[in-house]
């Protein structure tokens, strides 16, 4: 675990770094931890700041604007427990239940799975050492539009960036090679010319490879000279 993964602590939440903002927005698939049913859009105290909670990743989960201003200053145990006695003891005078029953009697699960999630070193890393010096948005919509852009990223991968293999450790850089290839000793620097039009269309078929693009292009010159010997 970096330094700066073990510094993000006892901050007030709009103070938390970009870096965990789109790391926990990410997470349960960018959907709300407690409904899950409508998109995350905020970090969410687990157990609430007002009630002792930490202001650490391990206590933070994506929530909707809903479900995050109706659970208020309850952890999500009560606040599930409420809500299914709202619903076993309708005339019992407790407040409505702000969401489906269903929903309801999954949240414990879903925020043990998301918290794990959150959790996993390997995870956390990978977004710290990709977006850790990004200056976080001013603006929560413009931390919106970052995370779209987060998204669209990742989107690209077969799998999850941070489940590929290392080509080194390193504690303060990412390795992984479907990502950050140029780290490898066997990287070769060199321009390549190839027109805009072309461009994206390389680095999707190397994500669809689950490549980084330079291994998907020496792919390409290896084929090439294979081919070329055989020719003589």
């Amino acid at each position: 675990m970096t330094s700066a993964v073990k510094n993000v602590i006892s901050r007030g939440r709009g103070n938390q770094p970009l870096w965990v903002w789109l790391a926990v927005l990410t997470a349960h698939n960018g959907l709300c931890t407690y409904c899950a049913d409508e998109g995350s859009v905020t970090l969410e105290h687990e157990v609430p700041l007002a009630d002792k909670g930490r202001d650490i990743w391990w206590n933070l989960v994506p929530a909707c604007d809903r479900c995050n201003w109706s659970k208020g200053a309850k952890t999500a145990t009560e606040w599930k427990v409420e809500m299914e006695m709202a619903y076993q003891y309708p005339g019992a005078g407790f407040t409505k239940p702000k969401l489906p029953l269903e929903a309801v009697l999954g949240i414990r699960e879903r925020v043990a799975k998301v918290q794990r999630q959150i959790q996993e070193s390997a995870r956390l890393q990978w977004f710290e050492h990709h977006y850790g010096d990004e200056r976080k948005p001013r603006l929560r919509r413009e931390i919106h539009e970052r995370l779209e852009l987060c998204v669209r990223e990742l989107e690209r991968y077969r799998f999850p960036p941070w489940t590929y293999p290392e080509v080194r450790e390193s504690s303060n850089r990412c390795t992984r090679r479907v990502c950050c290839g140029w780290t490898s000793p066997d990287a070769w620097w060199e321009f390549i010319i190839l027109p805009e039009e072309y461009r994206e269309r390389a680095h999707q078929a190397a994500y669809d490879e689950g490549l980084y693009i330079g291994d998907f292009l020496g792919e390409a010159v290896k084929n090439y000279l294979a081919d070329r010997q055989q020719r003589k």
